[in-house]
């Protein structure tokens, strides 16, 4: 007997969506386990982990590496870059136009390589941060 993929939307899987929506810091699956967890005290990093793979396959969120080890999770499945703050963390969504960038895929396209998708990670200082430094060395 063939088993049916898990298309079920559970309890758990709007959780660990909801999660994901309404932090907006990129989560890890960590973050989003403990964010989960003060409504769903029984609830596994297992689970979450699942759950956050679930999601990525039925495309609604996406998964990035920001200049890290750890996968971070994005609701916002458009292309986009993302900035860094180096001093605080905080991590914003970037949307610049391929014109605006230079950026030529068809280069990769013409040797071969079938592009599927592109990750472009800015990092510096927010605005927060930049003015405090700034600021400290006037």
């Amino acid at each position: 007997m063939q088993r049916r993929p898990q298309t079920r939307n559970t309890h758990q899987l709007q959780a660990v969506y909801q999660a994901v929506c309404q932090s907006s810091s990129h989560p890890s699956a960590d973050e989003v386990y403990w964010h989960v967890r003060r409504n769903l005290p029984r609830i596994s990093l297992g689970t979450v982990y699942h759950n956050l793979q679930r999601l990525v396959a039925q495309g609604k969120i996406s998964v990035v590496l920001l200049g890290e080890r750890t996968a971070r999770y994005d609701p916002t499945t458009t292309a986009h870059a993302h900035f860094v703050c180096q001093q605080c963390g905080q991590v914003e969504d970037v949307f610049l136009s391929h014109t605006l960038l230079g950026i030529d895929l068809n280069v990769l396209a013409r040797q071969g390589y079938r592009i599927t998708a592109h990750n472009l990670l800015i990092s510096g200082l927010c605005p927060t941060c930049g003015g405090r430094r700034s600021a400290r060395l006037q």
